[in-house]
């Protein structure tokens, strides 16, 4: 293409946009997308004591913007076969998952759908069109050109979404009946790989405002195929308000769907703002609607995590995990303290906006969920991109892709079985909870007469749900009386053993919020130092050749554990940290296959963690 042209056409891409039709007078009707009867209630009988299922309900493919931008061409019904543990090809290369998923969510960005399927999809309204035809042309591995202008494109569509004014549908739009095709697309490929009791698929988008260090993004999922025409977008839900007001509408129609927040850490404050000591109507309203719709919230994945930061939270020695932030972190981006937060909000107008459950997914933008495994770069060529490409701050600075980067996280789920209700169910009551990316298994309850010790498992399960609640529950006083909480974690079957189980308490008293760290309980028959303290157990992890300390550490640990300082006349909250002892990260995995040198101060070695929902104890 001559020189000109080209430049054109970039100034065009850079520069136009269309005007954008209030999401009000837009015709979206909800109805029933199935495209199939829904035979599950003839399969295998529910589990009361509940099964545990792993999933990833944060995933993009070919139909999001800055993924395709990216090279990625995976279709949702490849990403979904991929979850299953079927292999799949991306840019020439077969992948496999080792351990497949029991259910999964493709959360394509709402934000460019109908653009997208414009481009990739022969025959769409627009397909051959001058911009579309340019866009499609660049994939092409074997030309350097084609990648320089790939990059082109993907700046200008991050400095296009860094400034309002521009977040709007690029000039050569076709209208929502293209937003319509891609998404009917994708419904029919997440319908078509849904195996009843086997492999559970959740409709679902990404809802994308901001970007760099204002994410304000929201995962949609929806409970069956009862979904609107269109995925409304940012560029019609201008704000959290909009969107809230839309789930409300959508959910009058007939839908069932939940909103998740993710990279709060991310966020510049944004995400968890404050309702103010007396609110008016209006935000006593919205306080209702976030608590109605954002159930969970998003804790870890691919672009950091949100719990807590090692720079702000100075007394808690693993705080600094994963962390990644766009400039100098602040405390309001962190979910630690949102749930604070939200006791204190409780305490005011009687209404908890920030009762999140916790879960992880990866945000993983190549098609391929659940690839969390801190293993080696499956080549020299990925790893030296890690450790050298550039990650462009919204600050104007720049971190390598490695100081920014993690493989992600995964959810778990306590569901009666693997179906679209029971998983969506679960996650809607809480009982779920986030792991780094591995497959601890975790159990807590909180109730009144619990046991020190169980004949089974089965035994300790039956008290628990019969004498207390689980995980994601709010928890009622009796006679002011301190609950019991039951603690129970087991290792990763195919991977480390567990270094200790630790309760993060948070509370709001006198106006001021508080939070308490508990090690609770320890693995290789470690006890609490008269300070407090923990003794070191020996793990370890020899640095020449990744392997940790398997004589370390212990398979499972359970506790019968009540608050030493409780205090009835406040409501609280309760939640797990678990952790595994040393191992490897896939950075020094990298050094040792490849003879890549980090530098200093790289993240060699790390302790994979898990995150249950919490446990509000209310008077």
């Amino acid at each position: 293409m001559h020189g000109l042209v080209y430049i054109f056409i970039l100034f065009l891409i850079a520069t136009s946009g269309c005007k954008v039709q209030d999401y009000r007078t837009i015709p979206n009707r909800v109805s029933d997308k199935s495209i199939r009867a829904d035979n599950s209630a003839d399969s295998a009988k529910p589990n009361p004591l509940k099964n545990l299922y792993f999933g990833d309900l944060h995933v993009h493919t070919a139909l999001s913007a800055d993924a395709y931008m990216n090279g990625t061409l995976t279709s949702s019904d490849q990403a979904y076969r991929f979850a299953k543990g079927e292999p799949i090809t991306i840019a020439g290369r077969t992948m496999k998952l080792r351990r497949p998923l029991d259910f999964c969510a493709v959360t394509d960005h709402a934000e460019g759908l109908g653009e997208m399927f414009m481009i990739q999809q022969e025959g769409a309204t627009g397909h051959k069109a001058l911009i579309p035809s340019y866009i499609r042309g660049i994939y092409n591995p074997d030309s350097t050109v084609n990648h320089k202008r790939q990059q082109q494109l993907v700046n200008i569509g991050a400095k296009r979404l860094r400034n309002p004014k521009e977040i709007t549908h690029p000039f050569f739009f076709r209208g929502y009946e293209t937003t319509k095709s891609g998404w009917q697309l994708h419904l029919e490929q997440t319908e078509a790989n849904y195996q009843p009791y086997e492999f559970t698929t959740l409709a679902g988008y990404e809802w994308t405002l901001g970007a760099a260090a204002t994410h304000m993004h929201r995962n949609i999922i929806f409970r069956d195929m009862m979904v609107p025409d269109l995925p409304l977008s940012s560029f019609e839900l201008k704000n959290e308000n909009d969107l809230w007001d839309w789930l409300a509408d959508i959910s009058d129609q007939g839908a069932t769907v939940m909103a998740i927040p993710h990279n709060t850490n991310l966020s510049d404050g944004g995400t968890f703002t404050d309702y103010g000591p007396k609110p008016d109507s209006i935000n006593l309203r919205r306080a209702q609607l976030r608590q109605r719709f954002e159930r969970l919230v998003e804790v870890h994945q691919i672009k950091g995590n949100s719990e807590v930061s090692g720079l702000l939270w100075k007394n808690d020695e693993f705080a600094d995990f994963e962390n990644y932030s766009e400039h100098d972190p602040i405390e309001q981006n962190y979910v630690r303290y949102a749930l604070k937060k939200g006791l204190e909000h409780q305490e005011h107008m009687g209404i908890n906006p920030f009762k999140y459950g916790l879960i992880g997914s990866t945000d993983n933008h190549d098609g391929n969920p659940g690839s969390t495994e801190e293993t080696e770069s499956e080549s020299k060529e990925k790893a030296d991109s890690l450790r050298n490409a550039d990650w462009p701050l919204q600050t104007g600075g720049v971190k390598k892709v490695y100081e920014v980067e993690n493989p992600g996280g995964l959810v778990a789920v306590w569901a009666e079985a693997n179906t679209r209700e029971n998983i969506y169910d679960a996650l809607d009551r809480r009982e779920a909870y986030a792991t780094s990316g591995n497959r601890i298994q975790v159990r807590f309850f909180a109730g009144y007469g619990f046991q020190d010790s169980y004949a089974s498992h089965d035994e300790m399960l039956r008290d628990g749900y019969q004498k207390g609640v689980p995980m994601g529950s709010d928890f009622e006083l009796v006679n002011k009386q301190s609950p019991e909480f039951l603690i129970w974690a087991a290792k990763d079957p195919d991977f480390a053993t567990l270094d200790r189980v630790q309760v993060i308490k948070g509370w709001y008293e006198d106006g001021a919020l508080y939070e308490e760290i508990y090690d609770v309980a320890l693995s290789d028959g470690r006890k609490l130092n008269e300070d407090g303290t923990v003794p070191d157990n020996g793990a370890t992890v020899n640095m020449e050749t990744g392997e940790w300390s398997f004589d370390k550490g212990d398979e499972e640990l359970f506790v019968h554990w009540q608050d030493p300082y409780f205090n009835s006349e406040v409501n609280a909250f309760y939640y797990l940290r678990v952790l595994e002892v040393s191992t490897a990260s896939w950075r020094l995995l990298d050094q040792l296959r490849y003879g890549i040198k980090y530098p200093e101060g790289a993240e060699l070695v790390i302790q994979e963690r898990a995150w249950s929902s919490p446990i509000w104890v209310v008077h």
